[in-house]
């Protein structure tokens, strides 16, 4: 038998700090998780143990922590990030009905060292997965620990066996102990002896055994029975070796894997069994997991609380004369809702589908009679019709010159608006969820039940006949939900401003933007040569082991964190290390630089089309919150107010003739505060047309508003956008540079001057906990199960959104209003003008120069105009040759 034991705290490290950053729909992090069980998966097919348990540290502290003080002294609090995975991951383990096992007192090492003692006794096979080296001392017999490493960028593991130990070691596993106990492991902290290697280390052992060994020979003046003489040792060596006889003997104690530890264990309990399906799929699912889902072979819940009905299979009817094409769109016209459905990578096939009848209709280009003109009219505004995925269908209508239109129900947004955070709304998915469709490779003969998988021309027509069942299914769940306003008055207008914003796109000079990125070059190279001239050799600047060793190995700069991969060179690392030596500042120019050449200029150059603009794609169904995201590229993330992001907004322009005007709110989310939370001076504040940082910084800190300077105003304005997202002081204090006592001072002080926000904060909280869920003024809901968690972390997390999403969502909202209304007037006044742009609280417009007036004017009326509040909206309009020029 075989049992594969983990080491859950090496192996989910090695995830977060190994993986790029990952999010669930709700802000979540998830990229520990998603590594820990990426590699757990392929751990599974590769070693295909009989049984299988996890290990897990607590934070109790140890016998090694009462026996050194020292003892990983240095190392530093878990990240948030990651602290609020290790509950979640847990839950996933436990679903997966995989045991997991943790002692106060005790570390994971030491279970592990149990576990393996137990399978040596009765003969069973044990694996030992870890990223840490420490566990090597257990390799026997029986036990084989399987080292986990991260080597460009993948995942590598390495099996150590006895006789491989041995051959990259020199000694047995055992003395592994030894080893350490003679150089330390400055990862743990464990001191060693002082002056003595890891050379010169593994040279003691390999000679003379352990340290027993070692110090008896010391004591019996220069030789052993074995031979061995101690004159051999350099006297320096031998000096180093007295001195520290103490300190190796504790190290020895320190080191050593204990495997006695008072675990219940039965090596039987942990033989593997099938996984908790639907509990592990509803995690997997919240998490966005869907290629983990599919790896671990998950299905969605045989039923929900939103299955309907079990449907039958349709007939699939294919549409090949011009006689059945007519009749088609006859029966469509008629109708008051046609489902349609089509392949838009080729546009090559259609599948359509009518409410109440078990019948799906296939176009496909060939075989059907006029395919192209019976697709243009069936998209045409005479046609209402419901499809998946709308403004992306709109768009990929107007790149093949087909005006489309008539769209009155999109099955993705309202899905996404029931549930905002379930981040997979394709047509298989909701379709079992709502519709109870299963989710097999073929409909099952019994049931007549239909799948939903493939590609072929009957798959596309189950899913056009999926389209007309949800609708019905959906738009009730809307009503009860009091979303349908939202859904039919914002988010379907918006799919065809978006998509029509989306295939005009924007100018980009190419030239410029290829010098740009040569100047940028330049820039690197200067920077990076500063480095080697401050490091004193040449190195790979974007290797962080490398960069490592030059900061914290031959600089001795101070090392405040050291990951299991080596020593951390964060952005926060090298911040804090600003000032302590002059190789930081290029360190830091060099990797803001690298990152605008990879990213902005090298990568916008390659999505640049055909005709000079750039095309990016606005997702509508993203964030938690409403507001719209930009990808290929991402236009929404150039930087704004550092000197080399402004050099960027020049290369972006309008086309001959135009101008760019660019429209932006003003302080909109402070101004939804004080609306929401009906606090009456930030009310007047705004009602006055006072600055309301200025304002804030005489409230908090007593002074009249003439007398608050320049840095008053600054730590205010932190503070003031810092509430909106509840900032806590430690987070504050980072931001503005004073200590978390002097921000809480600054907190406590705003929250006793703004009385109405404060009580905002607290009803908004105790509301959501009582809901579970928050919403924006125009209905948009957001559940928060955090809130109900036992975790300290998440729920603190939960907490965070629900004060944030109801005044960032309803700003989303906002600007959705203004983007259909700005679309519509300057469509009614027979404009030029067209929205190119939208960035957060931003809307660009391109125009002729003669328009730019006009244009201006109608951008600050309808956005001044979105909502009514009980403070004014403010939108500050200007006009350029180029996207700098307008901002």
């Amino acid at each position: 038998m075989k049992l594969m034991t983990i080491d859950g705290n090496s192996i989910v490290n090695r995830a977060f700090y190994g993986i790029r950053e990952l999010s669930a729909s709700d802000g979540t992090p998830t990229n520990a998780i998603f590594g820990f069980l990426t590699i757990l998966q392929r751990l599974l097919e590769d070693e295909s143990p009989d049984a299988l348990c996890v290990t897990f540290d607590m934070r109790e502290p140890t016998f090694r922590h009462k026996m050194f003080e020292g003892y990983k002294a240095h190392r530093t609090g878990m990240p948030d990030e990651l602290a609020v995975q290790m509950p979640i991951l847990k839950d996933v383990l436990d679903a997966l009905n995989i045991p997991r096992y943790e002692l106060a007192g005790w570390e994971a090492d030491d279970l592990l060292g149990t576990i393996s003692q137990k399978c040596d006794e009765e003969k069973w096979e044990c694996v030992i997965v870890t990223g840490d080296k420490d566990a090597l001392q257990l390799v026997s017999e029986h036990t084989r620990v399987k080292h986990v490493k991260s080597r460009m960028g993948r995942t590598e593991t390495i099996d150590y066996t006895t006789a491989a130990f041995i051959e990259e070691y020199g000694f047995e596993p055992l003395k592994m102990i030894d080893f350490k106990a003679l150089m330390g492991d400055s990862s743990d902290n464990i001191p060693g002896v002082k002056g003595v290697g890891e050379k010169t280390a593994s040279e003691l052992v390999r000679r003379f055994g352990g340290i027993a060994r070692i110090y008896d020979i010391l004591d019996e003046s220069g030789s052993g029975a074995d031979g061995n003489v101690i004159t051999d040792i350099k006297d320096t060596v031998r000096n180093k070796l007295l001195a520290g006889r103490e300190s190796a003997e504790m190290s020895y104690t320190l080191a050593m894997i204990r495997r006695d530890v008072p675990l219940e264990f039965d090596l039987r309990d942990n033989l593997r069994r099938d996984y908790d399906n639907d509990k592990a799929f509803a995690i997997f699912k919240r998490l966005n997991f869907a290629r983990l889902i599919e790896k671990f072979k998950l299905r969605p819940p045989t039923r929900t609380e939103f299955i309907v009905r079990t449907l039958p299979k349709p007939e699939i009817i294919e549409i090949t004369t011009s006689e059945q094409g007519a009749l088609l769109l006859e029966t469509a016209k008629k109708a008051q809702h046609i489902a349609v459905h089509i392949n838009t990578e080729y546009f090559d096939r259609a599948a359509a589908a009518l409410p109440g009848e078990h019948k799906a209709y296939i176009l496909r280009k060939g075989s059907t009679e006029g395919f192209d003109e019976l697709l243009r009219e069936l998209l045409c505004g005479d046609i209402s019709k419901i499809g998946h995925n709308v403004k992306e269908l709109y768009r990929d209508c107007l790149m093949r010159g087909i005006e489309s239109s008539g769209f009155v129900f999109d099955t993705a947004l309202a899905a996404y608006l029931i549930e905002p955070t379930e981040g997979n709304y394709s047509v298989k998915r909701i379709s079992e969820r709502y519709c109870g469709f299963v989710p097999s490779d073929e409909p099952t003969e019994e049931s007549g039940q239909i799948s939903l998988l493939g590609d072929s021309d009957d798959a596309l027509g189950y899913e056009a006949y999926a389209l007309a069942q949800l609708k019905p299914v959906l738009e009730t769940k809307l009503n009860e939900l009091e979303l349908d306003k939202l859904f039919y008055q914002i988010e379907m207008p918006l799919c065809l401003v978006l998509a029509k914003m989306e295939h005009f796109g924007f100018l980009v000079d190419r030239d410029a933007l290829l010098q740009f990125g040569e100047t940028l070059g330049g820039l690197i190279s200067t920077a990076e040569n500063e480095i080697f001239e401050y490091a004193g050799e040449v190195f790979n600047v974007n290797s962080p082991k490398q960069l490592g060793v030059i900061l914290f190995e031959k600089l001795l700069l101070p090392a405040p964190k050291k990951t299991k991969t080596g020593w951390s060179t964060s952005i926060d690392v090298l911040e804090n290390l600003s000032g302590k030596h002059p190789i930081i500042e290029p360190i830091k120019r060099f990797r803001e630089l690298s990152k605008l050449k990879s990213t902005y200029t090298d990568g916008l150059v390659k999505v640049i089309g055909k005709d000079g603009r750039i095309h990016t794609r606005f997702m509508m169904t993203v964030t938690a919150t409403g507001r719209l995201s930009s990808t290929e590229p991402n236009l929404q993330n150039i930087p704004v107010r550092k000197q080399m992001g402004e050099e960027l907004r020049k290369m972006f322009i309008a086309g001959d003739g135009n101008v760019l005007v660019d429209a932006d709110y003003s302080q909109i989310e402070l101004r939804l505060l004080a609306h929401i939370a009906n606090d009456t001076i930030m009310l007047e504040a705004f009602a006055r047309g006072e600055d309301i940082h200025t304002v804030t910084a005489s409230q908090v800190f007593g002074v009249p508003l003439a007398e608050v300077t320049h840095s008053m105003r600054s730590n205010a304005k932190a503070v003031n956008f810092g509430i909106v997202y509840g900032i806590s002081p430690f987070s504050l204090a980072h931001d503005i540079g004073v200590m978390p006592k002097d921000a809480k001072v600054y907190i406590d002080s705003y929250l006793e001057k703004y009385s109405g926000v404060r009580k905002y904060m607290a009803d908004i909280v105790a509301a959501a906990k009582k809901d579970g869920y928050v919403s924006t003024l125009f209905g948009r809901r957001r559940n928060l199960p955090e809130l109900k968690s036992s975790n300290f972390n998440i729920r603190s997390f939960g907490e965070r959104v629900a004060l944030n999403m109801p005044i960032q969502g309803t700003a989303a909202d906002i600007m959705k209003i203004a983007m259909i209304n700005v679309d519509s007037r300057l469509k009614a006044e027979n404009l030029e003008a067209r929205l190119i742009l939208q960035v957060h609280d931003e809307l660009l417009v391109e125009c002729p120069e003669h328009e730019a007036q006009r244009v201006s004017v109608i951008l600050q009326e309808v956005m001044e105009t979105a909502a009514t509040l009980n403070v004014p909206l403010i939108a500050e309009t200007r006009a350029g040759k180029s996207w700098y020029e307008a901002k």
